[in-house]
């Protein structure tokens, strides 16, 4: 394997970790793909097929890598018996989460407002406001269905506009099933420090989120957390 030093000034540096964390990617991780990304972009333009294939298989393959980071980290068990602790799981509606629910909601403008708990196999919705059928009834959306499971393997903020072109959330299928466009998600970390879900917001179409929002979210999610805590 070959070795070489790049060199950012901080600028840069702190602007490539923030979104290399949006997407779950170490900073390395970022990087390769963005230069696989700009490598494809060369190869088309000069019609040079060998090299597309070879890339289309470089990226498959950190793609995959990606996926399995994703699943390790939710199914990490110190933090999924985190979330068994907090006795939330399946619990009838409280009007104290639907309440900042719906305070999020409200607060950035957003059709829809969701406070989950990221399980196994599945995410929780302890709380959803505006959410569609089936779902809103169910309380629970499989992880194929889920951009929470994203937030809660970063440990950090996902904001999305528009996960049509998303590369890591193109694929997901509450696009199509649940009309998830644009996506901004708090991840939930409790006293313990495991990431237990999100307080997240959804539009049903694409959205520039502001920075003044996001942090109104972190706001509000500390409140969602600390009721938690509470119990």
């Amino acid at each position: 394997m070959r070795a070489t030093t790049v060199r950012f000034g901080e600028d840069l540096w702190r602007l490539l970790e923030q979104e290399a964390a949006k997407t779950g990617l170490s900073a390395a991780q970022f990087v390769r793909e963005a230069t696989i990304l700009r490598l494809g972009l060369l190869a088309g333009m000069r019609g040079d097929e060998p090299a597309r294939m070879t890339l289309s298989t470089l990226a498959a393959a950190a793609e995959g890598a990606r996926d399995g980071a994703v699943a390790a980290a939710v199914n990490d068990e110190t933090r999924l018996n985190a979330v068994q602790r907090t006795g939330l799981l399946d619990s009838e509606p409280d009007a104290r989460f639907d309440g900042l629910a719906r305070v999020a909601a409200r607060a950035l403008n957003a059709p829809i407002a969701l406070v989950t708990l990221v399980d196994r196999d599945r995410q929780f919705l302890k709380a959803c406001i505006g959410l569609g059928e089936p779902w809103a009834s169910r309380r629970e959306m499989p992880l194929s269905h889920s951009f929470c499971q994203h937030a809660v393997a970063a440990r950090e903020p996902l904001v999305v506009e528009d996960a049509r072109a998303d590369p890591v959330l193109r694929d997901n299928a509450a696009i199509r099933d649940a009309d998830v466009i644009a996506y901004a998600g708090i991840p939930l970390i409790g006293a313990d420090g495991q990431a237990l879900g999100t307080l997240c917001v959804i539009d049903s179409k694409p959205r520039r989120w502001l920075s003044q929002e996001t942090e109104l979210l972190e706001e509000i999610a500390g409140t969602v957390v600390a009721q938690i805590e509470a119990r």
